[in-house]
């Protein structure tokens, strides 16, 4: 079996971690083919990220860790940053369903990601510290822009496990969900009806160490001139 699959469906799809007897714990295999698997879904406009198992991801293979030397370790960070840059900067948008457990790197896929929609029951955490690690894949740089530097100080020097409701009060999560596979689906499905210039513009500004304004002007002359934008400002003047 691959160790990532692919559900799709019209302008969304379901990328789905296969490591359940793992609990999906990401290898370097595992990262090449969740990047492969996306680099195939360039048309979509949603992508909705879950494990198999209902459980995230345990975070990075342990296994792999333990025998890794010092360049090895270093090799497994920058492969391991390099496609959570990817992720981050993927042309669509892409929705974390965090059922069981997403911890360390499972936690830094899920930060990658746009969005976040959590189970109250669902645990969360940086818990590298309680390994005597650190997190190794812009975990903490995404944190801290997402939640704020104070809160990632806390979550990562502590290595506490918070539940869904917890990461929501921090402002880790964006929404909470009995069902999130579903709620993910249903806000990708809704999501994907917009315009993708305006998806990968929003994306790409957000995107940036520092905002530009500049860059924003230019984009926003580009998409003016869009097809979708032309249709949707015509239909609201002649209402």
């Amino acid at each position: 079996m691959s160790l990532v699959s692919v559900e799709r469906k019209e302008r969304v799809a379901h990328l789905v971690l296969n490591r359940s007897e793992k609990k999906n714990a990401l290898s370097p295999e595992v990262l090449k083919e969740m990047e492969e698997a996306l680099k195939s879904l360039a048309d979509v406009n949603a992508v909705v990220l879950r494990g198999e198992g209902k459980f995230f991801s345990a975070g990075g293979d342990l296994s792999v860790m333990f025998k890794a030397s010092k360049d090895e370790g270093t090799q497994f960070s920058t492969a391991g940053n390099e496609f959570m840059d990817f992720l981050q900067d993927f042309g669509a948008v892409t929705i974390a369903a965090i059922e069981g457990g997403a911890y360390g790197g499972g936690l830094e896929l899920a930060l990658s990601c746009d969005l976040r929609v959590a189970s109250p029951q669902a645990k969360m955490g940086l818990t590298e510290v309680n390994l005597g690690l650190i997190p190794g894949w812009g975990g903490l740089k995404r944190l801290a822009r997402i939640a704020g530097n104070g809160t990632a100080r806390q979550v990562a020097l502590t290595g506490k496990v918070m539940d869904g409701n917890e990461a929501f009060a921090l402002g880790i999560v964006n929404y909470v969900s009995d069902e999130p596979v579903q709620f993910s689906d249903e806000l990708a499905a809704s999501i994907s009806q917009k315009s993708r210039e305006s998806i990968r513009s929003i994306k790409t500004l957000l995107g940036r160490e520092e905002y530009s304004s500049d860059l924003e002007a230019e984009l926003f002359g580009e998409i003016l001139e869009t097809p979708v934008a032309r249709v949707t400002l015509e239909r609201f003047l002649k209402k």
